[in-house]
C-alpha cells in the first residue's frame, strides 16, 4: 500500500466520527427534542387535539422524572 495513502487515511479515519457525531447532534436536538416533537405534532393536520395533548402529557411527565434524578 502506498504511502501517501496510508497517510491520508489518518485524517479521514478521524474524520468520519466527527462527522457522524456530529450530524447525530443535529438531528437528536432539530428532529427528536421534546420541543420539536410537540411542534410536529400540533402541525399535524391528522392529529387530533387529544393526540397533541396526549403527547405533550408524556413529554413534560418525562422531563419531570429526569430532573427529579
Amino acid at each position: 500500500m502506498p504511502t501517501w495513502l496510508l497517510l491520508l487515511s489518518i485524517p479521514v479515519a478521524l474524520a468520519v466520527p466527527c462527522v457522524l457525531l456530529a450530524v447525530s447532534a443535529l438531528v437528536e436536538e432539530h428532529v427528536l427534542s421534546p420541543r420539536s416533537m410537540i411542534l410536529s405534532a400540533v402541525r399535524a393536520k391528522h392529529g387530533g387535539p387529544e393526540l397533541t395533548e396526549a403527547l405533550v402529557t408524556r413529554e413534560f411527565e418525562r422531563l419531570l422524572k429526569n430532573a427529579q434524578r
